[in-house]
C-alpha cells in the first residue's frame, strides 16, 4: 500500500504575490509578534511521525497546524491522527482542519462526485466541517478553506463569491463559537474578502517571488493589507535554502503585517509534506518585541440586536499604539478587529439564539502582542424568536441514488409572520443535522455515504429568528454497490501510451502506475508490478529515491488527464517520456479516498 502525498495548500496557478507596500509607523519600539503555522501535510506514523513528536514536544512550539487527512477529514476515523491531533491541541497548538472548497465551483473544478455547482460545493463543505468536529472532537478549533477565490463575483459590483466564503465561516461558528476560520486565496484577494474568515492566507509561494520587490498584476498586493489586523494574515513561503534565508523572509514578512509566517527549505510538488531543519529558529524569530500594554478598551455598546445576532462598538485607542482588539463572547474569543485608524470600531456578532443573555468583553492588542485588560462587561439579551414557526416542508424525494451520494427534493416550506421568511434548511441524515441549507434551495444533493447501506433522511426550515418547524416524514434509501474500478484498458496511439479505467467510486486520488520494464523488482512496487512512473490525477511523476522510499519526481511540461466523463477517466502520456528498458509495460489502476485504496490486476501493454 503506498503512502499518499496530499496536494500543496493552493491548487490554482496563482502561486506568489510580491512585497507588500510600506506599513503605516507603529510605536517605534514595537517587533511584529508572529505565530508560526504549520500545513502539517505529513502523516503522523511511519517515517514523518517524528515531525510530529517535534511540533507537539519542542520548547519553540508553533502556534497553530492545519491537518490533512485525505485533502480534508476522509471518511473515518484515523486512529494515528486522533493521537496527534490530541497531542497538539494539548501542548496549546491551534488544530485547524483542512477542507477544499474548490472555488466553490466558480473556475470549474469538480466535488468529489464530480459536480461543479456552488450548490454541491456548499453540501461537501458542510460535510468535510462536520467530519473534522465528529472525527476529532475538542482537538479541533477551527477550519482550513483552501482553493478559496480572490474575485469579489464574477461582474463588476456582485459579491457572490465572496458571500459563499462568508456562509462557509458563518456555518462554522454557529454550530462552534470560537471556532478559527482560515481563507487560502494565495494571494492578496479583493477588499471584499478582509470579513470572510478570521485569517486569509495573502502570499503562498516560492523565495524566489517573495523576495521580489515589484511584479505585475495579479500578484501586486492589495491596499487594505497595510492596514489590516496582522493577526489576520497569512503568508507562506517555500523553497527557501537555509537560515540566513529563513531570517530575511522573517523579517520582510514582518515588515508586510504578516501575524501567521511559514517559512520551509521543501520544494513542490508537495512543498508541506516535512518541516524545515530551521523550524525551532523560525518560531525563535517570528517573536516579538518591545511595544508597550495597551490601556483598558472602554465598556463597548449594542446596537442592531436581533434574535441571532447584534453589532459590538466601542471608540478605538490612539493609534499607533494598538493595532487590534480581541472580542470575548464570555470567556470564548469569538475574533479581532483592526485598529490602523482612530475611529468608532465595530464588530458584528452572528450564530446567537433567541432571547438569551450573552456578556462581551473587548481587548487592546499593539504590535508586539501585548495585551490589556479586558473592558467592563456588556451584558445583551437577544430579541425573541418569532412568533410562529414555518411550516414542515414537503417529505423529501430520493432521486440519484449512488454508491456514496443521494439526491433529495422537498416542497418549500412557508412563514407566516410578516417580514419573516424561510432562511434556512436542515437535512438530518439518520436523525443528525447534516447540513443547513440557504432557503432558497429545496434539494440537494449529499455525499459522503457508504455503499450498499441504507439510511433515513428528513428535513426541517428555519426562519431568520432560529425559530424552525418540526421535521419531515423520513424518507429512506440504500446506495448502490458497484464494482470499484472497472474497465481498465491500456493503448497506443500515435506515439501515445493511452490509458482508460472507470472509477466508480468519489476518490481523491486516482492512480496509474506504469512499470516501464516489465519488472517487479525495479520501481516502486505495487500489487506485483514495480512501477517507474505513476500519474496521479493529472500529474506525471517519475520514481526517485531508493525502491522503498514514496517518493517520486514530477514530469514536467505533461498533463496526462485527457477526459473523465461519468466516472470514465483517460490519460494521454507520450511514449518518449515513458522511459525504460523494454517494450512491454505493465499497468495498474488505483483509487484511494484516504480511507480506502482500491487496485485492479495489472494490464500489459506492449509499446512496439
Amino acid at each position: 500500500m503506498h503512502n499518499p502525498r496530499w496536494r500543496t495548500l493552493l491548487g490554482a496557478t496563482l502561486l506568489a504575490a510580491p512585497l507588500l507596500v510600506t506599513t503605516p509607523a507603529h510605536a517605534a519600539d514595537a517587533v511584529l509578534d508572529q505565530q508560526v503555522a504549520v500545513p502539517a501535510y505529513f502523516l503522523p506514523s511511519g517515517d514523518t511521525a517524528g515531525f510530529w513528536t517535534q511540533m507537539n514536544t519542542a520548547a519553540s512550539k508553533p502556534g497553530v497546524l492545519v491537518a490533512n487527512v485525505a485533502n480534508g477529514p476522509g471518511d473515518e476515523v484515523k486512529p494515528a491522527y486522533t493521537s496527534a491531533l490530541s497531542a497538539a491541541h494539548a501542548a496549546g497548538i491551534k488544530v485547524i482542519g483542512y477542507v477544499d472548497t474548490g472555488y466553490f465551483g466558480t473556475t470549474g473544478l469538480g466535488t468529489r462526485l464530480g459536480s461543479a455547482s456552488a450548490d454541491d460545493w456548499r453540501a461537501q463543505v458542510q460535510s468535510d466541517v462536520n467530519n473534522w468536529y465528529r472525527f476529532y472532537g475538542s482537538s479541533i478549533d477551527g477550519i482550513f478553506f483552501d482553493q478559496a477565490q480572490n474575485t469579489c463575483g464574477p461582474t463588476a459590483g456582485s459579491q457572490a463569491y465572496a458571500n459563499l466564503y462568508r456562509e462557509a465561516t458563518a456555518y462554522v461558528k454557529k454550530y462552534h463559537p470560537g471556532a478559527t476560520t482560515i481563507a487560502n486565496p494565495g494571494i492578496a484577494p479583493a477588499a471584499c474578502y478582509q470579513d470572510t474568515a478570521d485569517i486569509l492566507v495573502t502570499f503562498e509561494g516560492p523565495y524566489s517571488a517573495y523576495d521580489v520587490a515589484t511584479r505585475p498584476a495579479p500578484y501586486q498586493p492589495q491596499a487594505w493589507e497595510a492596514a489590516y489586523d496582522p493577526q489576520r494574515i497569512w503568508h507562506l513561503v517555500y523553497d527557501v535554502p537555509d537560515a540566513t534565508a529563513l531570517a530575511k523572509v522573517i523579517a520582510r514578512s514582518k515588515a508586510n503585517n504578516a501575524g501567521y509566517v511559514y517559512v520551509t527549505d521543501d520544494v513542490l510538488p508537495n512543498p508541506w509534506d516535512r518541516l524545515p531543519p530551521y523550524q525551532a529558529g523560525q518560531v525563535t524569530a517570528a517573536k516579538g518585541s518591545g511595544g508597550t500594554t495597551p490601556a483598558t478598551p472602554a465598556k463597548p455598546t449594542a446596537s442592531q440586536v436581533k434574535a441571532t445576532g447584534l453589532r459590538l462598538s466601542w471608540t478605538s485607542a490612539a493609534y499607533p499604539g494598538v493595532v487590534g482588539y480581541d472580542i470575548y463572547q464570555g470567556s470564548v474569543k469569538i475574533g479581532t478587529e483592526a485598529n490602523f485608524t482612530p475611529s468608532a470600531t465595530v464588530f458584528d456578532v452572528a450564530g446567537l439564539s433567541p432571547a438569551t443573555a450573552y456578556t462581551f468583553t473587548v481587548k487592546a492588542r499593539d504590535k508586539a502582542g501585548k495585551v490589556s485588560a479586558a473592558s467592563q462587561a456588556l451584558t445583551v439579551t437577544t430579541a425573541a424568536a418569532s412568533a410562529s414557526a414555518p411550516t414542515v416542508p414537503g417529505t423529501p424525494v430520493v432521486s440519484d441514488v449512488g454508491p456514496t451520494s443521494v439526491k433529495l427534493t422537498w416542497a418549500a416550506a412557508t412563514d407566516a409572520d410578516s417580514g419573516d421568511y424561510v432562511a434556512f434548511y436542515d437535512v438530518y441524515r439518520n436523525g443528525v443535522r447534516e447540513l443547513s441549507l440557504p432557503g432558497t434551495l429545496t434539494s440537494v444533493t449529499l455525499g459522503g455515504l457508504t455503499p450498499n447501506t441504507s439510511y433515513g433522511f428528513t428535513v426541517r426550515a428555519r426562519d431568520t429568528t432560529d425559530r424552525a418547524s418540526a421535521q419531515t416524514a423520513t424518507v429512506s434509501a440504500t446506495t448502490t454497490n458497484p464494482a470499484p474500478i472497472t474497465n481498465p484498458t491500456a493503448a497506443v496511439s500515435n506515439g501515445n501510451a493511452v490509458y482508460t479505467a472507470t472509477f466508480n467510486l468519489p476518490y481523491t486520488q486516482r492512480h496509474v502506475f506504469i512499470d516501464t520494464d516489465a519488472n517487479y523488482q525495479t520501481g516502486w512496487s505495487v500489487n506485483q508490478i514495480g512501477a517507474e512512473f505513476m500519474i496521479e490525477n493529472n500529474t506525471l511523476f517519475q520514481k526517485a529515491g531508493a525502491s522503498t522510499d514514496w517518493s517520486w519526481s514530477q514530469v514536467p511540461g505533461v498533463s496526462p488527464l485527457v477526459s473523465t466523463d461519468n466516472g470514465r477517466y483517460q490519460w494521454s502520456v507520450p511514449l518518449s517520456v515513458l522511459t525504460g528498458s523494454g517494450n512491454v509495460q505493465k499497468v495498474v489502476f488505483h483509487g484511494t479516498d484516504g480511507s480506502r485504496n482500491d487496485y485492479l490486476p495489472a494490464v500489459t501493454l506492449t509499446t512496439s
